[in-house]
């Protein structure tokens, strides 16, 4: 009994102590507690630097307005962005500028209304490793101007310039002068700054009356193409008019057309219209010269211009218009299927350069060395359901050189005449034409197809 006794006691000896799940138990319990202690250490050790940045922030802020109020001039106090670095932190300072009217009211410079009282300052600061629940610090004022700037009597023109991308256009020379008809309108006698960093321009004690604002700078032009822009305003006693341009640098776009021609082989009419198609209205300019490669310098829109030989006009409720130009136009397909596309839009940045071709009908004419050819176009296309532009395209070729030549027009219907000297192109030519296909000659009719099966 007494060794089975032994035998027993030993055992339970050896199985007492702690168990696995126990320790493991344990070992959850302490790394719950480390990791409390350890997130409370970082937040509070975060909130110290958040709470030490705030601080920072606030003496920068303090700083921006004390400076901001020792400005003279506060036409020269516009909306600004500033970086710095303290002890280590990267604070970004923001200041944002408005005038406030008599009215009560902020003045942006492309807004009118009452006449300019004060300008109200906006400061706020943030920095990085700003925790999400920071708020950013932030401080507001307004400042009088030193000296007067207003007359009951008189008038002010606030003036506004934006580039293509929406943003202020800095820099551009601002002018103003009596229109007609003048309503009172007086020569200025101080010169217009030019436009701040906001694109914002002030014409002060304008007599009141009708005034031509003009903007202009180097290279650049406004939605309508125009180097130097006009735009009518009237100003009244006590109050100030708007006027808004976008204008920028223009884009330069080089031109090659009859791209679908081996290069030199055709001949292009020396008066060809080119068609700018954009969000905005169409733009179309007429050629002095048969070159093949042209130049314009174009508004430089983010969408880009559809661009295609030829004067389109689209149509309307009380027009046909003139829409065989434009490929897209060319909707009924043929019996293979084929139908015309949109053209690609070609966008460039300001003052960046870009190519862009032009695809143009094409057709060889023959026996005509030492004739003058002109082109008319016709109203429609034989069998192809887009309108055509009745005699609205006339183009000259000049004298040919060649007895076998290949000239290229715009897509539609066209008839081709001759004569012996310029402007007395009398002669119907009814022979001598051929076209590649999809293109064809009917009884001295051109149809000049862009269609095109879909790959």
């Amino acid at each position: 009994m007494s060794r089975i006794h032994a035998r027993l006691g030993g055992t339970r000896d050896r199985d007492s102590g702690v168990t696995i799940i126990e320790i493991m138990v344990a070992m959850m319990v302490f790394a719950m507690i480390a990791v409390s202690v350890a997130y409370a250490l970082t937040l509070s050790l975060s909130m110290g630097n958040d709470n030490r940045s705030r601080e920072a922030a606030a003496n920068l802020v303090a700083q921006e307005i004390d400076l901001n109020r020792a400005v003279e001039d506060l036409f020269t106090l516009v909306d600004a962005d500033k970086t710095t670095t303290i002890n280590g932190t990267t604070f970004h300072l923001h200041r944002q500028t408005n005038w406030v009217t008599s009215v009560s009211a902020d003045a942006t410079c492309g807004s009118g209304g009452g006449q300019l009282k004060y300008k109200r300052v906006n400061v706020s600061v943030t920095w990085d490793g700003m925790r999400a629940s920071t708020l950013p610090v932030r401080a507001d004022t307004v400042i009088a101007p030193g000296t007067r700037i207003n007359d009951p009597t008189l008038g002010t023109i606030l003036v506004s310039v934006r580039g293509s991308s929406g943003t202020g256009k800095a820099g551009v020379i601002v002018s103003a002068a009596p229109a007609i008809p003048a309503a009172g309108a007086a020569t200025l006698t101080e010169i217009p700054d030019p436009t701040d960093a906001q694109g914002c321009s002030y014409i002060l004690k304008v007599v009141p009356g009708n005034y031509n604002v003009t903007v202009s700078a180097a290279n650049s032009v406004d939605v309508n193409q125009v180097s130097t822009p006009v735009s009518f305003v009237g100003v009244g006693a006590g109050a100030a008019a708007s006027v808004a341009f976008q204008y920028d640098r223009s884009g330069a776009y080089t031109v090659t057309y009859a791209s679908n021609a081996p290069a030199g082989s055709a001949i292009l009419p020396t008066n060809l219209d080119t068609t700018f198609m954009s969000t905005y209205p169409l733009y179309t300019r007429t050629a002095t010269t048969s070159a093949v490669s042209k130049v314009y310098e174009l508004h430089p829109f983010a969408s880009g211009y559809q661009i295609f030989s030829g004067k389109y006009v689209a149509s309307s409720a009380t027009l046909p218009g003139c829409l065989s130009p434009n490929p897209a136009e060319w909707t009924v397909p043929r019996a293979d299927g084929a139908v015309g596309h949109a053209v690609p839009a070609v966008a460039t940045l300001p003052g960046v350069p870009v190519a862009a071709t032009v695809p143009m009908g094409l057709v060889t004419v023959t026996g005509l060395n030492g004739k003058f050819l002109k082109a008319v176009s016709q109203a429609y296309a034989p069998g192809t359901g887009a309108a055509g532009c009745g005699g609205t395209m006339n183009y000259s070729f000049g004298q040919l050189n060649s007895n076998s030549v290949t000239v290229a027009l715009p897509y539609g219907a066209w008839r081709l005449t001759s004569g012996t000297a310029l402007g007395a192109e009398t002669t119907a030519v009814t022979s001598g034409l051929s076209a590649p296909p999809p293109s064809s000659v009917l009884s001295g009719v051109l149809t000049l197809d862009p269609r095109v099966v879909a790959p």
